[in-house]
């Protein structure tokens, strides 16, 4: 759909106003508050072209207008300006993830709290894939004769340790013989890179220990499967709570069983495009819930491999620009931490 300047101009006024002020908007404060160069008179007529071809609309009876899902659309697509963060909100990043954190949990802790502070949307984040995560080391400790500690660590600081039971005949020198061949084979690769062929090559350098073996790569499998089921992370509830849209009680119930769902949330994640910000607006999230919503999403990765997606959920008056950039900007930041241990 082509637009002459004047209607860009025009539908960009409606849109960015009405996000700013969440009320319809007028020709008259349109004239007032941007510079087009016309009259309220032409300016109207230039809203009623928009409103006819479906990218604006008259809310009841009020006389202003406010954008339609396809107006947003319109607008993310082709007339929106891309923001920037200001010093101060680069600040608050770096403070918030100062500490030089080394457990996972406190790196995704500290980007739900960045996210939660730059936005007032709900913000939602999806755990590591682990099957994508590389193994950075294999250690067995001997806690006594019979008994050792399994110890998996994961380039992004993911660690698990299980105890395991041992043959009476293994000995510390043994473990260390079974930690340094496993190293070898398994290091840098990713979990789901550790196919048959790899483990045939461990099996016949360690034929003698097959019993000791086939436990860890059972401990292994066990614990992979119950990380893979992949956590979901919330934070930004209360403050989303704060856009005028939900000062109505019927629209908070709304929005709260969307949200209670995790499949919903899991599903927009899903939706993620891995080469860039994605926007969905509206019916463009695929759920009737959320045909008053818009979400954004991108997604996080480690030396190439998805890791998971960050993701705002809001009204579809949501600041496009300054949530893209957000988004785009955080998942960079979490991208950075797990890949580098570098923390900002």
């Amino acid at each position: 759909m082509a637009l002459d300047l004047r209607k860009q101009q025009v539908l960009e006024a409606i849109v960015e106003c009405h996000i700013e002020t969440a009320e319809p908007v007028s020709s008259r404060s349109i004239a007032r508050k941007y510079n087009l160069g016309v009259s309220p008179a032409t300016i109207r007529n230039e809203m009623a072209d928009l409103e006819e071809i479906g990218l604006i609309r008259q809310p009841h009876t009020s006389a202003g207008r406010v954008p339609s899902q396809k107006g947003y659309r319109y607008y993310v697509d082709k007339l929106m300006k891309k923001a920037e963060l200001t010093p101060r909100e680069e600040r608050l990043i770096r403070a918030i993830f100062a500490k030089r954190v080394k457990v996972l949990a406190d790196i995704i802790q500290c980007t739900l709290k960045a996210v939660t502070q730059l936005t007032d949307y709900l913000v939602f984040l999806s755990g590591p894939y682990f099957e994508n995560d590389v193994l950075k080391k294999i250690k067995i400790i001997q806690l006594m004769p019979g008994k050792a500690l399994l110890v998996i660590m994961a380039e992004t600081g993911w660690v698990h340790s299980k105890a395991m039971d041992l043959s009476s005949d293994i000995t510390v020198d043994d473990l260390a013989y079974i930690e340094l061949v496993l190293n070898r084979y398994f290091q840098g690769l990713t979990f789901k890179q550790i196919t048959r062929t790899v483990l045939k090559d461990v099996y016949n350098e360690l034929t003698r220990y097959r019993k000791t073996i086939n436990h860890i790569l059972e401990i292994m499998e066990v614990v992979l499967q119950e990380e893979m089921k992949e956590n979901l992370y919330l934070g930004g509830t209360n403050r989303i709570l704060k856009q005028p849209e939900y000062s109505d009680i019927e629209e908070v119930r709304n929005l709260m069983n969307f949200i209670e769902k995790e499949e919903n949330l899991r599903m927009i994640l899903q939706d993620a495009d891995p080469y860039r910000v994605t926007v969905k607006i509206g019916e463009e999230i695929k759920s009737e819930q959320a045909s008053k919503y818009s979400a954004i999403t991108a997604v996080y990765n480690v030396g190439g491999n998805i890791m998971g997606v960050l993701g705002l959920l809001g009204p579809m008056r949501m600041d496009y620009a300054r949530a893209m950039t957000v988004v785009e900007h955080m998942t960079n930041v979490l991208s950075e931490a797990l890949s580098e241990d570098k923390f900002y």
